[in-house]
């Protein structure tokens, strides 16, 4: 008994221990089982989700070359600091940025910033909004998109229409809650997205430190409508640095080092004004670029120049590749990949050793310029800003292109634009800066801006601001704008303005070649014929002020003179005779007016009104077109220029004629639609009216003839009643009938004079010594002295000689587009050509300054053409310098087109072709004189030099004259 005893306890023990293991296996088995087959499909697609991820990889972007394969822009390899948003990397976001900050600022590394709100803490922390954009359209446009995507638009909604959301509201609602957004102060959206990170009650960090925190928080949320993507804190780091922040991956979590193609221009400045910029993509183009592909939220795309014009031929085509990524969003492996395929290369027909002297050779002469001052009737001090166009006479192809001042693309890559150079740029102190260079310059006691009862009366601040106001007014497109001005009267430079293709200026002399071709060409003068001159040009109309330059300076006169001599001294006096002889043979009417414009427009200066002729030159980046004078574009700009005189008359209750019918003033001139909608909508009616005056009063200007006083007179009467009842302000003055009779005969006077100038043969006299209505850039004019000494061949402008793809080596060439061939006779263009000749070459020529000792022969024609003769000297500018010319003589090769704002006279401006001339011709120059002088050394010597190893990050990352012409 007692042994079976024994034996039912021993089974009892293995039992009770093989059915605990049996309960926790089945266990086990069932919670594996679930797992693994009824949840396995979800949990390894959230497995997949959180390890895997694909990623696309940018494309080098094509190369930017030279004519003879030199680097203008190119793509290297670059280091950089990346983001990347985690469970763990938010949990200590703050101490991580607080260590990354801290290296960052010890080794100077600019973080990547492109945040809209700058902080200003010149006198006391301050948020401003910091567009980067001069376009006061872009930046309200760009200020509306920053404010919606960060749901800054549900203030204005609230306030406007409470209990409403945006799908409620009509499109009128939603336009008065753009209004309103844009109400919406920096420090208000500030503050708002402060509180939204939880970062506005941090006491801990200043608001400069709070601003940074948000700058990476910020371009998270932003990037997170994308998908999986890491965010750029820094750009283009060291070696050093990037290794010291590899090492430190442990303590940072959700921050790694990052390989990745990036935009470089080893040459800083040089031929920034063709090459453009790349940057991120503006808000108001994201659309368009969505369409192409591009992710919107961290692509790069190019701005201006080549980049801009080529951008789908440069960029390439994307990679992508799978990556496994660890728990902090690091990758751990590739598991796949698709290689992206570079953009092609673009090879200019810039020759980078001409492109170093040309614009070398501008900022010595502005400099040159500049320190001396006054000198006679013209002070250059502010010769800041000019341009320069070299180009092959026989093909069109564009060998150096300057605009001057400059600026460094490089300062755009990856968002790593400074603070201040953002403030230098695209926002500039105009009040500070404007009053400085009114008071430097004494300008408060010139009449012109001021009237000279204003000089006499008023005190010296009241005068300081009212020139301030006129000259640099405020913007008043932008609702209550109390700091953003405008330079109304381009006084100061502006480097991201192309002045070599979209400057429009009055050509000045170096018009006059293409009035004597007309005139030649016409039969109204012969190489031979003589003209003396008398100064006054008085022999059609006995007031007509114009004069040669010898007259008004000298009261002398340059005698008997021919086509050749007149070029030579730039005789004023010849060239209007040439034009009055022109006008009598067309009848003296519009078609002897336009026989100018008949011979320009050949030349690529202007297009007929009304053809289909494209207006441009060709070139491959963007540019402005000018236009020639001529009678049918007269209607517009006179009828322009006489509604101000209406308006001033107006204004002050007088005319144009009889001073004694006087009348109660009247402003015609439309207002700003501000306030409330009961205002806006009174405003928005009696600007209706004054429209509907000014409209009718410019079509009775642009007539044949002018219409009878008895129809015009109550015409008017009526139009100026209906706009004194649509207005309270208006009807309170209590105008008798007399007033608004007055006031119409004021118009109908004005009328009268906009066609009686309109229809004068004076108009021709301008245009002919390039004053008047004349403006055009420098491509045209290069391209107009190019047809006249080849043979009449007018060639495209371009800038790209070939597209060349990286990978197969295939190149695609573009050839020389003639656009159109004029016959011109041999025996007038020879006569013109030995005319510029002699400016250049003899003692009395207008271009001889700058050519002593030249070993070339060479033609040329400089210029002086007025910027605005009541008002330059009182705004401390002078006229441009132009320079036209060509070399060698009897087989041209080169163009050359020199503008210089405030420069004064031309021939002080063509030291900058001779430097470009002596580089072109430097071997030549030297197999005859080995030791002649040359202004500048050999610029081909270093450049080798220069280039980029495009293997390394190092080389990207450093750690961090008197003249005597006259019109």
């Amino acid at each position: 008994m007692i042994r079976n005893r024994k034996i039912d306890k021993k089974f009892s023990r293995y039992t009770m221990f093989f059915i605990a293991m049996g309960i926790i296996f089945s266990a086990i088995i069932s919670r594996l089982f679930y797992l693994q087959v009824i949840m396995g499909e979800e949990f390894k697609k959230k497995s997949t989700q959180k390890n895997y991820k694909n990623v696309s990889k940018a494309a080098p972007r094509g190369k930017i070359l030279d004519k003879n394969g030199e680097v203008f822009a190119t793509s290297i390899q670059s280091y950089t600091l990346m983001f990347t948003e985690t469970t763990e990397s938010k949990k200590s976001f703050l101490t991580t940025m607080d260590k990354v900050f801290k290296k960052l600022d010890k080794k100077g590394v600019a973080m990547v910033d492109e945040f809209a709100i700058a902080i200003d803490s010149s006198k006391e922390p301050k948020a401003e909004f910091n567009f980067k954009d001069t376009d006061n359209e872009n930046r309200r446009w760009m200020e509306l998109r920053f404010k919606k995507d960060r749901g800054i638009q549900s203030i204005a909604i609230k306030k406007l229409y409470p209990g409403k959301d945006e799908k409620d509201l009509s499109e009128e609602q939603l336009k008065n809650v753009d209004e309103e957004l844009l109400n919406v102060s920096a420090e208000e959206c500030l503050n708002e997205l402060l509180k939204e990170y939880d970062l506005l009650d941090k006491d801990e960090y200043t608001l400069e430190e709070k601003r940074r925190l948000l700058v990476v928080l910020d371009a998270v949320k932003m990037q997170s409508y994308s998908g999986y993507k890491p965010v750029a804190i820094a750009n283009n780091l060291s070696k050093e640095v990037a290794f010291i922040f590899e090492q430190l991956q442990p303590d940072l979590p959700g921050v790694s080092v990052e390989t990745q193609p990036m935009r470089y221009y080893p040459n800083g400045d040089l031929g920034s004004a063709f090459l453009g910029y790349t940057s991120k993509i503006d808000s108001w183009q994201q659309e368009k670029y969505e369409e192409k592909g591009c992710d919107v939220s961290s692509d790069s795309v190019g701005k201006a120049g080549i980049e801009s014009s080529f951008e789908d031929i440069l960029k390439g085509t994307k990679g992508q590749e799978s990556i496994e990524v660890n728990k902090q969003g690091r990758k751990v492996k590739t598991l796949g990949e698709v290689e992206a395929y570079p953009g092609k290369n673009i090879q200019l027909t810039i020759d980078k050793s001409l492109q170093k002297i040309a614009e070398k050779a501008l900022d010595d002469t502005m400099a040159n310029l500049q320190s001396k001052g006054r000198v006679n009737d013209v002070d250059s001090t502010n010769a800041t800003r000019g341009a320069a166009v070299f180009m092959d006479i026989k093909t069109g192809k564009i060998l150096a292109l300057a605009s001057r001042p400059g600026y460094d693309p490089n300062m755009f890559i990856g968002g790593s634009l400074s603070a201040e150079d953002s403030e230098k740029y695209f926002n500039p102190d105009l009040e500070k800066m404007g009053k400085e260079y009114i008071e430097s310059r004494g300008l408060t006691s010139i009449p012109g801006v001021l009237s000279e009862n204003e000089v006499a009366t008023m005190s010296y601040e009241d005068k300081v601001n009212t020139m301030l106001n006129r000259m640099f007014p405020l913007n008043d497109s932008i609702d209550g704008n109390t700091k953003i001005r405008e330079d109304s009267y381009d006084i100061f430079p502006k480097p991201f303005y192309n002045y070599a293709t979209f400057t429009l200026i009055p050509p000045g002399s170096i018009f006059k070649p293409l009035t004597s071709i007309a005139g030649l060409e016409e039969g109204v003068i012969t190489p031979y014929t003589s003209v003396y001159d008398d100064g006054k040009y008085n022999k059609r109309y006995s007031d007509y002020p114009g004069a040669c330059w010898i007259y008004n300076t000298q009261h002398g006169s340059h005698g008997d003179t021919d086509v050749r001599k007149a070029l030579e001294v730039s005789c004023n006096y010849f060239f209007y005779d040439v034009a009055d002889r022109l006008f009598a043979k067309g009848g003296e009417n519009s078609s002897g007016l336009n026989y100018l414009a008949k011979y320009a427009w050949k030349f690529g200066l202007g297009v007929e009104p009304g053809s289909n002729t494209k207006p441009s030159t060709g070139i491959e980046i963007a540019e402005n077109f000018g236009q020639v004078y001529n009678y049918e574009s007269s209607k517009n700009r006179f009828a322009d220029e006489y509604i101000n005189h209406v308006v001033n008359y107006l204004q002050t209750g007088t005319n144009s004629i009889n001073t004694e019918r006087h009348y109660k003033d009247i402003d015609i001139t439309k207002k700003n639609e501000t306030g409330t909608d009961k205002e806006k909508e009174a405003i928005k009616k009696i600007n209706e009216k004054k429209t509907a005056l000014v409209d009718d009063i410019k079509e009775e200007m642009k007539k044949e003839k002018k219409v009878k006083e008895e129809d015009i007179l109550p015409k008017m009467q009526n139009l100026l009643k209906d706009l004194i009842e649509s207005s309270d302000e208006l009807r309170a003055k209590k105008y008798s009938d007399k007033d608004i009779e007055n006031m119409a005969v004021a118009i109908n006077y004005s009328i009268g004079d906009a066609i009686a100038n309109r229809i004068s043969g004076a108009n021709a006299y301008d245009a002919s010594i390039g004053q008047g209505m004349n403006y055009f850039t420098p491509l045209q004019l290069a391209n107009y002295m190019a047809t006249l000494v080849n043979g009449g061949n007018r060639y495209e402008m371009h800038l790209v000689d070939s597209i060349i793809d990286p990978v197969t080596g295939e190149k695609t060439e573009i050839e020389p587009k003639l656009l159109e061939h004029i016959d011109l006779t041999e025996e007038y263009v020879n006569a013109i050509k030995e005319g510029l000749q002699r400016a250049v070459f003899n003692d009395e020529g207008t271009a001889a300054t700058a050519f002593h000792g030249f070993p070339i022969s060479t033609g040329a024609k400089s210029g002086s053409s007025t910027f605005n003769q009541n008002k330059q000297d009182s705004l401390g500018r002078t006229s441009y310098a132009t320079f036209l010319g060509f070399v060698p003589l009897d087989d041209p090769q080169i163009v050359s087109c020199i503008v210089v704002f405030d420069g004064g006279h031309g021939g002080n401006v063509g030291y900058v072709a001779r430097a470009v001339y002596e580089q072109y011709f430097r071997d030549e120059i030297l197999s005859t004189n080995p030791g002649y002088e040359f202004k500048y050394p050999d610029s081909r010597e270093n450049s080798s030099k220069n280039q980029t190893n495009e293997n390394t990050n190092d080389n990207l990352n450093k750690e961090n004259t008197d003249g005597n012409d006259n019109n």
